[in-house]
């Protein structure tokens, strides 16, 4: 279990990472705190998910769709691309250090750790994409049918316009 301390200290380096990697992809000056709080918000969630009982799977999972959700409303509420919050958000998700003792593993010829540590790292990987996807899914309903609903109510208000009295 990881205490309180060491908790804030992953959140934090998270964070860094992420503004590191908001740097990297040219990330604009004026968004590049929200895009770092992106990445501190991934973290937190995995790391509440995770120690809550869930797998890395279901960590990656919620935590990426938490980061999607925070990338497209910041992106209707600042003007700008869904992606440049959405990248650095997910960085701390990616299971580089997973892939590293897969790989290193591997070399070392311990299959049982190749496999455990690869399955981990495609758990992970996995657990990301069906996240975004589905947040991204349910945003893209969400916006189809606010503007169907719109679109109705623009129709009945021009096929019965309001009569007045003219006498």
């Amino acid at each position: 279990m990881v205490s309180l301390q060491q908790g804030a200290l992953q959140i934090f380096c998270g964070a860094l990472g992420t503004l590191g990697f908001a740097l990297f992809f040219f990330v604009r000056p004026k968004h590049l705190l929200l895009a770092t709080l992106g990445g501190a918000l991934s973290w937190l969630i995995y790391l509440l998910v995770l120690h809550g009982g869930g797998g890395v799977f279901l960590a990656a999972l919620v935590s990426s769709m938490a980061v999607c959700f925070w990338s497209e409303a910041l992106a209707r509420v600042r003007k700008a691309p869904a992606l440049i919050f959405l990248l650095p958000g997910i960085v701390p998700q990616l299971p580089g250090g997973a892939l590293y003792y897969s790989m290193s593993a591997l070399i070392q010829e311990d299959m049982d750790t190749f496999f455990q540590k690869g399955k981990e790292a495609g758990l992970v990987a996995l657990g990301i994409g069906v996240g975004i996807l589905i947040a991204s899914e349910i945003v893209r309903l969400l916006m189809w049918s606010n503007r169907h609903r719109k679109r109705r109510l623009s129709r009945k208000t021009r096929r019965h316009p309001r009569r007045t009295d003219q006498n």
